[in-house]
């Protein structure tokens, strides 16, 4: 049936050719998201901290929006003429204008084998992936993708995925969602996105779909990431002069709540929970940026299960609005972040969070009060590092103290099971050294993180403050609170890979990787989740050794460094 599909739109695709538009990248004008990846953006992220009044905060980017991209000179393989040659090496599958209108669709493969040193042996991942985007008219821009993944993962990925286990699933796969068990020990799972985008002036940009959001200028947000499942979502973007202010709306999961249907006794779907988040960026000066962030997640149990109407003011201090709904109505933080561009080529950057604190407690660390609870970043990026062309180097720092991002039942700032934030939870450090290298078609890559978080200790109900979706009221005593307190583990990861792009058009790619994994902790480590079933899954502590190749499309960020 897969074949009968893929020969279907290739041959719509040769009868379509000669629609094909003259340009081969209208996206770049386009009120198209750039497919967030990290490696991907360290294209353009130069342009962008180098042009004048932009803001980089917000991920992903609007295409007509990233200084550089409308002229962005693609590595075209300008010997390609036949048709099979250009759909392959330069353009994409389908590609259709008219007046006023373009469209695209691509058949797009995520396909590896590997090999490690655990029981497992070896690894694939065969994921295929239908996309297409378009515009109509210059204002309104759309875009959707299925993914359908079978997986076998290296050991350590392998127990991660099952250490927070939906009822009706197999396992949680970081980024994506829910697997069903594919052949004994694999994950089968499948992913759509799409949105439409919109702007009916060049202030503003609405944006409504299903997809994941990131605020903030390093590897990691401590605000809002994309390591959890995609949602839905609606964003409000306005840009006027120096100033940008965005509002985003989220409708979220909770895998461990389900919703009962009282007349007929059953259990249907996840519990809806939501979260509404501002943030505000100012270019202080032609080099310096500074940004206000607010967040706070909310149910409705009381209620109708619908988005409390409150919270869709889009100009609003929510902590306020919490307070006057009811002390555990919702989770709410803030938080500021900045960057400051000093040379033409580095870029400083910052984040820092804020959950609930008392101001007597807050600078009395001998105390170890417990709901002193903050988050900080500090990074540094530099382009063209050492006077070497497409070289850039990455520095960051982040630490996460204990119980941050975690509340009451629903109302950890979570979604589907994983963080809203940074992938390690709460009750971390940890340091993040990256490389990246880029010639023509050619890039390569290298990533060390290292740090050391406190887990909860094996057969101890307490809660240490390292798992978010444990309820905060689970702690022994509200002093005495200690940051990496619990069951000590040092974590490093060291991840590199050499690539060939493909196809400039869709992003695809060859490559190669080696990963190395050192886990080491006090004692045997075990996530405690909200049933008391969950109750053993142990995280793997072995050392792994991890060779992998294959061919894949960047359309999102691959997260293995936990």
């Amino acid at each position: 049936m897969n074949k009968i599909v893929v020969y279907g739109l290739l041959l719509m695709a040769s009868i379509l050719n000669a629609q094909e538009i003259d340009g081969l990248f209208p996206e770049h004008k386009s009120q198209l998201r750039m497919p967030f990846n990290h490696a991907s953006y360290s294209v353009f992220e130069q342009g962008m901290y180098q042009a004048e009044n932009t803001h980089t905060s917000l991920k992903p980017y609007l295409y007509r929006n990233a200084v550089g991209i409308q002229n962005y000179k693609a590595p075209l393989l300008k010997d390609k003429t036949s048709w099979w040659g250009r759909k392959l090496w330069n353009e994409h599958l389908v590609a259709i204008s008219g007046t006023d209108y373009w469209f695209h669709l691509d058949v797009l493969l995520d396909v590896d084998g590997g090999i490690d040193n655990t029981e497992v042996g070896t690894t694939s991942n065969n994921t295929r992936i239908l996309k297409m985007e378009g515009q109509i008219g210059s204002q309104l821009s759309y875009s959707a993708s299925v993914f359908e993944s079978q997986s076998f993962f290296t050991q350590f990925i392998n127990e991660y995925v099952k250490i927070n286990q939906p009822e009706d699933a197999y396992g949680l796969i970081p980024g994506r969602g829910k697997s069903k068990l594919f052949q004994n020990k694999g994950h089968d799972y499948g992913i759509s996105t799409g949105y439409l985008s919109y702007s009916p002036n060049k202030l503003i940009n609405l944006q409504f779909g299903h997809g994941q959001n990131f605020i903030g200028d390093g590897y990691r947000s401590l605000f809002l990431s994309d390591v959890s499942a995609p949602n839905t979502y609606l964003k409000v973007t306005t840009t006027m002069g120096k100033v940008q202010y965005t509002n985003l709306y989220m409708w979220m999961k909770d895998f461990n709540y389900s919703v009962d249907d009282v007349q007929q006794g059953l259990n249907y779907g996840h519990k809806r929970k939501y979260g509404t988040f501002h943030h505000l960026s100012w270019n202080v000066t032609s080099k310096f940026n500074l940004g206000l962030f607010e967040g706070l997640i909310v149910d409705n149990s009381g209620g109708s299960g619908a988005f409390p109407a409150e919270y869709f003011n889009p100009i609003i201090f929510y902590k306020n609005l919490e307070f006057a709904n009811g002390e555990d109505s919702g989770n709410g933080v803030v938080g500021v972040d900045a960057k400051y561009r000093f040379g033409e080529n580095n870029i400083f950057y910052g984040q820092f969070l804020l959950d609930d604190f008392k101001i007597s407690e807050f600078f009395n660390n001998q105390n170890g009060y417990w709901a002193n609870k903050h988050a900080i970043q500090i990074g540094v990026k530099s382009f063209d590092a050492f006077h070497v062309k497409g070289l850039q180097l990455q520095a960051e720092f982040n630490k996460v103290t204990p119980f941050t991002y975690a509340h009451e039942e629903q109302h950890h700032y979570s979604n589907f099971g994983q963080s809203l934030a940074h992938l390690w939870g709460g009750n971390f450090w940890e340091t993040v050294l990256i490389a990246r290298y880029r010639k023509k078609r050619w890039a390569a890559q290298g990533k060390l993180v290292y740090g050391t978080k406190g887990f909860d200790i094996d057969g101890d109900l307490t809660s240490y403050g390292g798992n978010i979706l444990i309820s905060a009221s689970d702690r022994n005593a509200d002093y005495d609170q200690r940051f990496l307190q619990g069951n000590q583990a040092v974590i490093l990861n060291i991840d590199t890979e050499l690539s060939y792009l493909v196809n400039p058009s869709t992003g695809f790619k060859l490559f190669t990787g080696v990963l190395m994994r050192n886990f080491t902790s006090e004692l045997p480590i075990t996530r405690i989740g909200i049933k008391p079933e969950s109750i053993g899954y142990t995280f793997n502590t072995e050392n792994t050794r991890w060779f992998v190749f294959g061919v894949k499309a960047d359309l999102f960020n691959h997260y293995r460094d936990y």
